[in-house]
């Protein structure tokens, strides 16, 4: 039987089906680096910094693009149906590359068919915060307002299908809890209706969450993981408190569409791990506190095909989609 990681690193290696090239030929006209957010976010400034890097040293314009929409599958699909030339390329997240494509149907494509992957760039763990207005100091807090009224407790998100709405089914699978979720259009309104008292609780990458818990605006109740967070060290994290499998990561990556020669998966993986001991990615993650990942391209593949694995049975399981 082939599992999916075989599949996966088929995508990886199928240069042998792709278009014909010529080492030292690559880039011959400008390349697309999709993003498949809303401009303004950090995935925007980490990719200038990728772009940036690659323009200079292969000679060709390298373009950020953002394809927005349908929790960041209409950019993702766009590039997973792009010509195997290594022009059009995606900067991903665990949103786009695990978790949308297995929630929204029909499926828009197949994370483990349809992309080449490159290098894994950055990730950041996930924190838990409570408005102050909810009243919740601790987990125990919150687990125990949960259990004692199913669904009282309400969980914000960035969206149907985004990373902190699985995220949130994942806790209550693992804590045995029923929250009602509530969706919002991206972090930034999630944040301020739990700021402001609308919502209770929220999962959020602890960069974008730390800024609120400094000033006391939310209340940080664990870290996902199993280290303390360098950015919230008096934040336990969730193997302290019980629950080690609580342990994704949010992450970001780049991917080539599948079939894409091999010779410029290996150049795109080169530059970008240069880009990623620079000063200025060093700037970058100081700045926004997330942690350097790198590696191969069969590295990336292996994280993909194991936490699609994972994604996908947690969907299923807790039965979410989206139309």
């Amino acid at each position: 039987m082939i599992d999916r990681r075989s599949l996966l690193l088929a995508g990886l290696f199928a240069s042998v089906a792709g278009p014909s090239f010529s080492q030292g030929k690559y880039p011959t006209r400008p390349v697309t680096l999709v993003n498949p957010f809303a401009a303004g976010g950090h995935l925007d400034s980490l990719g200038r910094l990728i772009c940036n890097h690659m323009q200079t040293v292969l000679g060709q314009p390298f373009i950020i693009e953002n394809k927005v929409g349908a929790g960041s599958t209409i950019g993702a699909q766009y590039v997973s149906r792009a010509a195997p030339d290594g022009n059009t390329l995606l900067l991903g997240t665990t949103s786009s590359f695990v978790i949308a494509p297995y929630i929204y149907k029909p499926q828009p494509y197949d994370p483990l068919m349809n992309f080449a992957p490159i290098i894994g760039l950055t990730e950041a763990a996930t924190v838990l915060v409570a408005s102050a207005k909810s009243g919740f100091k601790t987990l125990k807090n919150l687990l125990d307002a949960a259990k004692s009224k199913p669904g009282s407790v309400t969980v914000a998100s960035a969206g149907n299908g985004s990373f902190p709405h699985v995220f949130s089914e994942l806790f209550s699978s693992l804590t045995y809890v029923q929250m009602t979720h509530v969706p919002y259009r991206g972090g930034g309104p999630a944040m301020n209706d739990l700021i402001g008292g609308q919502v209770d609780v929220f999962f959020e990458v602890v960069p974008s969450a730390t800024p609120q818990i400094e000033s006391k605006r939310a209340i940080p109740l664990l870290v996902s993981g199993n280290a303390r967070s360098p950015l919230l060290p008096d934040v336990p994290c969730a193997a302290e408190l019980g629950y080690p499998d609580l342990n994704l990561m949010s992450w970001s990556g780049i991917a080539a569409p599948a079939g894409t020669p091999a010779p410029i998966i290996e150049i795109l993986n080169k530059e970008a791990n240069l880009v990623l001991k620079s000063e200025e990615m060093k700037s970058f993650v100081d700045r926004f506190g997330y942690t350097l990942i790198g590696g191969t391209p069969k590295d990336m593949a292996d994280r993909l095909a194991k936490e699609a694995t994972i994604y996908k049975q947690l969907i299923a399981n807790r039965g979410l989609t989206v139309q």
